[in-house]
């Protein structure tokens, strides 16, 4: 099987949040978070690619890679994620993680029909406020 690279792997290597279908591999750079399923994968990397194009602008970077910072990136992955949960529990889900990322993308697609339908602008705020925790 050739692993895909989980979309929101940063999300899951802080142990914060998990996902059924993620599953930890060692590359190159160390630990990363590989997807067992190619339809997962793309999905989620659909709908990461979404939570981006709608929080770049409020972040005032550039989907470039040598010039954005990590920490945006990540923002990106663990406040979208958070924010969604928000928005699918009517505003009610105050928690810091995601238990299963796979079921949340199932959840979230079952209440807006498809990918493209998942209000991503309403999301922002969860990204650009999300903080990040300090190294210790």
């Amino acid at each position: 099987m050739e692993p895909y690279k989980c979309a929101f792997s940063n999300t899951l290597i802080t142990k914060q949040f998990g996902c059924e279908k993620g599953e930890q591999v060692t590359r190159r750079g160390g630990p990363d978070i590989a997807c067992a399923s190619e339809e997962a994968h793309l999905r989620c990397e659909k709908l990461y690619q979404q939570m981006k194009a709608a929080a770049l602008p409020a972040f005032g970077v550039e989907d470039d890679l040598l010039s954005m910072p990590h920490s945006v990136l990540v923002k990106i992955q663990l406040g979208g994620l958070l924010g969604l949960q928000r928005l699918l529990s009517s505003g009610a889900a105050d928690s810091a993680e995601v238990r299963n990322i796979h079921a949340l993308v199932d959840q979230a697609i079952g209440q807006y029909g498809n990918l493209d339908a998942i209000p991503c602008p309403a999301l922002v705020e969860d990204m650009t406020s999300y903080k990040l925790k300090r190294r210790g």
